[in-house]
């Protein structure tokens, strides 16, 4: 415990003085009292084995000023407190195979709606943000609270060309908190590290989590088992959500009838590299049972507790149960 006022704490000596004077001037009244009143009525004036009934108010209100003096000189206490640290990147896949209408009303839209129900049902703790790849990755919001700002880039998606797991990965966790400086092996990058650059001690990270929403094909980039590689070292889980039926479908894309494929096998074996999740379909159950281990992850995390305020609504209610007894056994207040 520390004190923004250590030198008020002084004032406290004056505690014991003060209830020394108050019963010294309780013994001279009761002394003055047998001196001079009638004896038949001394039961009347002295307190005798009542005297618990001025007792108690003056402790009371000695207790309300020692909290008082205690307070005035501002202790913090450092508390270890459950927050909630999980952060989320939403990774929607905008390649122009999302268009396919085999989950209507299309597979784009389907994985819209995956997200806003994310948004709604995770904690308002929960610090949620957003990227869309294609041929390469682009983060739109970095984790935060704001749902909004998250929902309006969600609105401006539009489809692109080809899908890269492997940018959307590692856009993705460069954009958690704790590893913007992480960098990729030689493989994910088109221009190599320079020299002496180490990677980030996963320990003493914060949790970190990518929501992926795809079709399930990546054809464009490096590896992603390389970069699921690198999520994993940096203590980041993949949690996939592939929209899409199984087998593939035709479907009606940029005026003209194509074959667009569908397939889970990339995805799934991405999520188990990361320690992470894989559904398909996306079951509504499931994907609330995926939205709770999503949205909630407490740490204990020392905090300071200013313990000024508390100290003083305490004394506040001594001042007024002692004043409350001293005016209903005593008829007045001390």
């Amino acid at each position: 415990m520390t004190f923004g006022f250590p030198g008020l704490l002084w004032l406290l000596l004056l505690l014991p003085l003060t209830a020394w004077g108050l019963q010294a001037a309780a013994r001279r009244r009761e002394q003055r009292a047998r001196a001079y009143a009638d004896a038949h009525l001394r039961g009347t004036v002295l307190h005798g084995g009542r005297r618990h009934r001025t007792r108690w108010p003056l402790a009371l209100q000695l207790g309300a000023l020692t909290l008082l003096l205690f307070g005035a000189a501002q202790p913090v206490a450092t508390l270890r407190l459950p927050v909630n640290q999980a952060a989320v990147m939403i990774a929607l896949d905008a390649s122009r195979s999302m268009l396919a209408d085999d989950v209507p009303p299309s597979r784009l839209e389907a994985a819209r709606e995956v997200a806003r129900q994310f948004l709604r049902v995770a904690p308002a703790s929960t610090r949620i943000g957003f990227l869309t790849f294609s041929d390469s990755a682009s983060v739109l919001v970095r984790p935060t609270t704001d749902r909004q700002e998250v929902l309006d880039a969600l609105d401006r998606v539009r489809p692109a060309q080809a899908t890269s797991f492997a940018s959307a990965l590692v856009s993705g966790v460069r954009a958690l908190p704790g590893r913007e400086q992480a960098v990729p092996p030689r493989e994910l990058l088109e221009t190599p590290p320079g020299p002496g650059t180490a990677l980030i001690d996963p320990r003493p990270l914060p949790p970190g989590a990518i929501l992926l929403l795809s079709d399930g094909i990546s054809n464009r980039g490096a590896s992603p088992l390389i970069a699921a590689r690198f999520a994993s070292d940096h203590a980041v889980k993949l949690y996939a959500v592939a929209l899409g039926r199984e087998g593939g479908a035709v479907s009606r894309v940029g005026g003209q009838l194509v074959f667009v494929p569908f397939d889970t096998r990339e995805l799934s074996r991405l999520a188990d590299l990361t320690g992470g999740q894989f559904l398909s379909p996306p079951d509504p159950g499931a994907l609330r049972r995926l939205y709770r281990d999503l949205g909630t992850a407490l740490r204990w995390e020392p905090d300071e507790l200013a313990l000024g305020g508390p100290l003083a609504g305490l004394a506040a209610l001594l001042l007024v149960l002692g004043g409350g007894l001293a005016l209903t056994w005593q008829r007045r207040v001390p």
